[in-house]
């Protein structure tokens, strides 16, 4: 299965988060494709780059653009409705950030990796989520 890396993963690597590299380095033992990430999770990372220095701007792109982005598609968006109704009339209460990476998650078949707990409530995608 191949990985879908959250922003709080990323952000982790980028960091250099001993944690988070050493379970990743596990998982890639496991999951041999090169992980993914969401349209989403660029977006969010690179809105977080906006105020960088130009220098740390370009490291960081550099990084960020070793990932395969998934787009959305129409699929996705069904997908997202189905999981936004789910969730809402269930009264969890869940952001559409996390709803649309969940989403490409669950049309891609593949196993999302987070340190946000809030995944945890979502048991339509397989996950994991790392302290």
């Amino acid at each position: 299965m191949t990985l879908l890396l959250d922003t709080s993963i990323l952000i982790g690597m980028q960091r250099k988060e001993k944690e988070i590299i050493e379970k990743l380095n596990e998982l890639k033992k496991i999951h041999f494709q090169p992980a993914s990430i969401s349209f989403i999770s660029y977006f969010e990372f690179y809105y977080g780059l906006i105020e960088k220095s130009i220098k740390n701007r370009q490291i960081m792109m550099n990084f960020i653009n070793k990932f395969n982005c998934l787009k959305a598609s129409s699929i996705t968006a069904e997908i997202l409705a189905e999981l936004k109704n789910k969730y809402e009339k269930g009264g969890t209460v869940i952001g559409l950030a996390d709803l649309i990476i969940a989403s490409q998650a669950k049309e891609n078949n593949m196993l999302l990796v987070s340190t946000d707990r809030i995944f945890e409530k979502i048991d339509d995608i397989n996950k994991i989520i790392l302290d």
